[in-house]
């Protein structure tokens, strides 16, 4: 028998009556709930919440007082450690899409199973416990965020984005070698996986975590040290610290630019390094990256279309008015036996490639069935090699920046 603190407490919102009884016929055959109350509107729900403080609230989208969508959003705003679950009689997508921006973490239909329920309430009362962990200081520290100061860091971390505007061109696996290159005894690397979507930077250290960068989303006002580091995964094999993308593709619609904007600049005070991987489309969130970068590693491939995309994604960094001090440009898969040449696409680009990253399929194989980047996987390489040069090319091209720093214009105002 589940004792009474394992017990998973629920409010169920329902309006209609035959619905409300079939849900709590089902919810009534799951030993491991409590339903702590029952609720035909938005206001009674409020209410009981308040009161109850439950786990989880089960809403109908349809309420007489005020629509789903907007009593989720209101909830999530107000009682942040309350897990949210909308139920609708359909499932169509662009519904789903926005109970998932407003905060929803998952979504039922009226005929919902048994077995269906019960994982989608044990998945909201983890993610309501560890909501619960995050807003309850550690021993020792104050409620609220803190004005913690960790040695070496302060405000003046540095950010460096790695970014390519062609799909494939191995930018993840850059910006995941690249962090570790940047990584030693003296300074805290973190490398942040922008590519929302389908990020999967984390499996390159062979790594599963429980939180994203989703989970900073709620506490984006108010983000402190202790809060982001225990959203991150630790490396323990190379003491790389890894903010994940959010687990699954529609997740990414919670995360607005000036969102993102203001996870990365937090960022800087967290560690010394803070490499960000990002996705080849450019959104808002992919913007607020580039725009955080104090150096931005783009990147080009001996290809036709790779090189006509970095044009033009050089012309749209013009015309926002961005510096070109700001960008590294590395050509990744380098071979010297093929026609186009670093000098080639140096002239047709305007712009120096200022370095080369060579092609080795067997050395890219091994690091990927084994979960460890290159640069430990093969470390005696060239192309291992070639990550510690492009390491030691930012942390220069940082330090000359920093000794003609001036303020610059930027798309996003964190302030």
């Amino acid at each position: 028998m589940t004792s009474p603190q394992d017990l998973i407490t629920v409010v169920l919102v329902e309006n209609n009556p035959q619905l409300s009884k079939h849900l709590q016929k089902t919810l009534g055959l799951i030993e491991e709930v409590d339903l702590v109350n029952v609720s035909m509107s938005a206001q009674e729900a409020v209410e009981a919440i308040r009161d109850l403080k439950p786990d989880v609230v089960l809403i109908e989208y349809d309420l007489p007082d005020m629509n789903g969508i907007t009593l989720t959003e209101m909830l999530r705003r107000d009682f942040p450690g309350t897990q949210v679950v909308l139920i609708s009689q359909d499932n169509y997508t662009d519904l789903v899409l926005r109970a998932v921006r407003a905060g929803a973490c998952d979504f039922i239909t009226h005929d919902v199973s048994i077995k269906e329920i019960t994982d989608v309430l044990r998945r909201a009362a983890q993610l309501s416990s560890a909501e619960r962990q995050r807003q309850t200081p550690p021993a020792g520290l104050p409620a609220g965020p803190t004005q913690m100061f960790v040695p070496g860091r302060g405000i003046n971390g540095r950010i460096v984005t790695v970014y390519s505007p062609k799909g494939g061109t191995g930018a993840t696996t850059i910006a995941a070698n690249l962090a570790l290159a940047l990584l030693n005894n003296e300074v805290r690397v973190a490398l942040v996986d922008g590519c929302l979507q389908y990020g999967d930077a984390h499996m390159f250290f062979n790594e599963l975590g429980q939180f994203s960068v989703l989970d900073l989303v709620p506490r984006i006002y108010d983000l402190d040290i202790p809060l982001v580091e225990s959203v991150m995964i630790l490396n323990r094999a190379t003491g790389l610290y890894l903010l994940p993308a959010p687990p699954r593709p529609e997740f990414a619609e919670k995360i607005t630019g000036e969102n993102f904007a203001r996870i990365l600049e937090f960022m800087r005070r967290f560690s010394d390094y803070t490499v960000v991987n990002t996705h080849s489309f450019i959104n808002d969130p992919v913007l607020a990256a580039l725009d955080a970068g104090d150096v931005v590693v783009l990147v080009v491939e001996q290809q036709i279309n790779s090189i006509r995309n970095v044009r033009l994604f050089l012309d749209l960094w013009d015309a926002l008015g961005m510096s070109r001090e700001r960008i590294t440009l590395v050509m990744n898969r380098y071979r010297k036996d093929h026609p186009i040449t670093v000098e080639k696409v140096s002239e047709r680009l305007k712009h120096t490639v200022v370095m080369s990253i060579p092609e080795d399929i067997e050395a890219a194989q091994k690091a990927d069935a084994l979960g460890i980047p290159i640069i430990r996987s093969s470390k005696d390489s060239l192309i291992a090699q070639s990550f510690m040069d492009l390491a030691e090319h930012v942390r220069k091209r940082i330090t000359n920046l920093e000794r003609v720093e001036a303020p610059r214009m930027r798309l996003f105002s964190v302030s």
